[in-house]
């Protein structure tokens, strides 16, 4: 029966898979987002494969380790082994303030707002809020990113919103999964105090020893890349150091695998710039760009399955106060916190950049990984996913689209005729 599971699951996801070929055709037609249409795909097939009487296989305590283990890993170690590094040195101190301290403090907040928003103790309470604060808070280029290389938007803007979402992503999933830990504690007992500080050592024993473990992760790989250097066998590399440093740390050190991910995946871009001739490195690239591409489909596909017009029809509101929370959350970060933290710098973020940052921190596939994550254990998790598809949604339909528009009013020397896309020249 098991093995019979295992096989709807394959047979239905390749399904969609071939649907989702129809994806990339639409998304120019309509000029929306090719994760959006992925979406549509995933919904609309699953409820037709329902409909004909055939059972997915799909479940959602199937995803946690689907998630965690394949999808997120190479999400990624992409970002980080393929990010410019010469544009990163150059906003770091920017980025890392708008990743590190300002994205714990918009998590709290978001948090505040979503438990005083939803107004319910005993069905929402404060430990819930604080991971569905903390699952929000991860925002994804993606479909923005995507707009802004088409239309070639001033390479700070691009910068600054990709590598916040680089470092953002791997620290909110390290405070999501010890914020979740602490709220399946209090679940069974009252002792919040002494769980607090508890979670509090464990997240920084997490974070830091998930840092240092990658360092030595990428360490090790970029010595085997100066041996190595054949392009086929490098791809072999970059796959095991991913894999790797994330199953090494989270299942046997018991660290963040993510944070791992992470620093390894920047000594290998180092590396490989180094060690890896031009030419080489274009392939190896191209190679990482497909499988990256492949992950984050799979997670928007997986993302249209899980819907169901039960959420819309009775969490709706929760959606509402949810869209509403991480707007105001953004503009309190962007507007009011990322001011205060760089008054003293050189270049501080002008205020036309300021305003993309505010409307291009779309949230996806780290967001939806996450929430296709939560454990039904935890007391209103189908609230917290149904939020956080919903803040997904709106993001993908409403401000990837009108980026590009944005961008035209913030920097008005910016060619308008590159606004009006419908075609991939």
């Amino acid at each position: 029966m098991e093995n019979m599971l295992i096989q709807n699951i394959v047979f239905s996801l390749v399904i969609l898979i071939i649907a989702s070929l129809m994806a990339e055709p639409l998304s120019r037609m309509f000029r929306l987002p090719f994760v959006a249409f992925l979406i549509i795909v995933g919904f609309i097939g699953s409820e037709l494969i329902v409909m004909l009487g055939f059972d997915t296989g799909i479940r959602a305590a199937n995803f946690n380790k689907m998630v965690f283990y394949v999808f997120l890993p190479i999400i990624i170690f992409e970002s980080a082994y393929r990010i410019n590094r010469q544009a990163l040195k150059e906003n770091l101190y920017v980025i890392l303030i708008l990743a590190g301290p300002i994205m714990l403090i918009s998590a709290g907040i978001a948090a505040l707002l979503l438990y005083w928003g939803v107004g319910h103790k005993s069905g929402f309470p404060i430990y819930t809020a604080l991971v569905a604060g903390a699952l929000l808070v991860a925002t994804d280029p993606m479909a923005v990113v995507s707009h802004l290389k088409r239309i070639k938007a001033p390479e700070e803007v691009t910068t600054l919103i990709e590598g916040e979402s680089l470092f953002n992503d791997a620290i909110a999933v390290v405070l999501f999964t010890t914020l979740l830990s602490l709220a399946l504690n209090h679940q069974t007992t009252s002792d919040a105090m002494i769980s607090g500080w508890a979670t509090l050592g464990s997240f920084f024993k997490i974070f830091f020893g998930g840092l240092l473990f990658g360092f030595i992760c990428g360490c090790l790989g970029a010595f085997f890349s100066h041996i190595i250097q054949t392009r086929i066998l490098e791809n072999v590399l970059l796959v095991s150091v991913a894999y790797g440093s994330f199953l090494i740390a989270e299942d046997i050190l018991n660290v963040s695998g993510m944070m791992a991910v992470l620093a390894s995946g920047l000594i290998m871009n180092n590396a490989h710039e180094k060690f890896i001739p031009a030419e080489d490195r274009v392939f190896v690239h191209y190679w990482w760009e497909v499988i990256s591409f492949f992950a984050n489909a799979m997670i928007f596909i997986l993302l249209g399955v899980t819907i169901t017009t039960s959420m819309f029809t009775e969490r709706w509101l929760a959606m509402l106060i949810a869209i509403a929370a991480v707007l105001l959350t953004r503009a309190i970060a962007v507007f009011g916190l990322l001011p205060a933290f760089s008054f003293n710098i050189k270049n501080p973020v002008n205020e036309s950049t300021k305003k993309m940052l505010f409307w291009g921190s779309t949230r996806g596939a780290v967001t939806v990984a996450l929430a296709l994550s939560l454990p039904v254990e935890l007391e209103a998790w189908w609230t917290i996913q149904s939020m956080a598809f919903g803040v997904v949604l709106f993001t993908l339909f409403i401000q990837a689209p009108t980026v590009p528009r944005i961008l035209s009013k913030t920097h008005p020397k910016h060619n308008k005729s590159h606004v009006n896309l419908i075609k991939i020249k």
